[in-house]
């Protein structure tokens, strides 16, 4: 076990320090809101779908379509449950921060610090696997997600979901897997370069969400403790209980752990600006879950690792 949480740990640790990176690079002011705003940029419509599709170029199996589609069903019953929770649980007065506390609550950082890790522990199949809860991720969120956060009842929009930047890179991805279409070294290498930035960048970017956070706002809201226990300990839990219960191998259970254990989705704080909700609150989520995800992620990984 102490094996295990030593491994994952050190991948957790190198993480945090390109975010420290980021950090500093904040203060220094050589990152702000402007070139932050072109990071993300990049990632979504590059790097991510990059990753995807490469992650995708593999000799097709049919255990690993099985695998791959038992990792949608268990995103989805998850994302799921961890909406209804955050719902019964979290009940803050401010009727700006609740939504935006459920929001947080329930969907974890499944691309941008998911990802990353999920190819440094398990390669490329860590990645493969991990798409289907980023897929599943994007339908609630500009579904359930939209609605939650919207000051008025907007409709969810089809076309955000299926011209998303990394649900294209996915069905591209199956697409090529499901035809064994192998793209030529040309194509792929420029790919796999744009895929490598998956790591170092949304870091960065984590780490300019940490240097604009007021920490001592963030530690004074008791609903951001209980969002945080429900985000980095009661949904990877309760997916690590899926994951016995539906027979998943230990490279999906690892994936999905992986995922659900994620601190806060940086894109609370994004929707929470757009919707006019309460956007510091947002952002302490994202700041506290990512701090104390050095400590949670590594034993609930570790624990996959161990009983699947």
């Amino acid at each position: 076990m102490l094996t295990n949480i030593i491994s994952v740990a050190t991948q957790v640790i190198i993480l945090f320090i390109i975010i420290a990176v980021g950090f500093v690079l904040t203060k220094a002011k050589v990152l702000n809101k402007e070139r932050v705003s072109g990071l993300i940029d990049i990632v979504v419509y590059l790097v991510t779908p990059s990753n995807l599709i490469v992650s995708f170029q593999r000799e097709f199996k049919s255990e690993l379509l099985a695998q791959l589609g038992l990792s949608f069903l268990l995103a989805f019953i998850i994302f799921g449950l961890n909406c209804v929770m955050a719902k019964l649980v979290i009940h803050d007065k401010n009727e700006d921060r609740n939504p935006v506390l459920r929001f947080a609550s329930a969907f974890p950082n499944a691309g941008y610090m998911a990802l990353p890790l999920q190819r440094a522990i398990l390669g490329d199949i860590g990645v493969f696997y991990g798409a289907a809860f980023i897929g599943i991720f994007h339908c609630y969120v500009w579904t359930y997600g939209v609605k939650l956060l919207s000051p008025v009842k907007e409709k969810a929009k089809l076309k955000k979901i299926i011209f998303n930047p990394p649900i294209i890179g996915i069905a591209i991805g199956l697409v090529l897997f499901l035809t064994q279409i192998k793209l030529p070294e040309i194509v792929v290498s420029p790919l796999s370069y744009f895929s490598a930035l998956n790591t170092p960048v949304p870091m960065l970017i984590i780490g300019y969400y940490l240097a604009n956070t007021d920490l001592k706002a963030t530690f004074s809201n008791a609903w951001v403790y209980l969002g945080a226990l429900l985000r980095l300990i009661v949904s990877p839990l309760m997916a690590l209980g899926f994951c016995f219960i539906l027979n998943a191998e230990s490279d999906v259970a690892v994936a999905c752990i992986i995922a659900c254990s994620a601190p806060t989705a940086a894109l609370s704080g994004m929707l929470a600006m757009k919707y006019g909700r309460d956007t510091q609150v947002s952002v302490g989520m994202i700041s506290l879950t990512t701090i104390l995800s050095i400590i949670t992620m590594p034993v609930l990984i570790a624990l996959a690792r161990i009983l699947t």
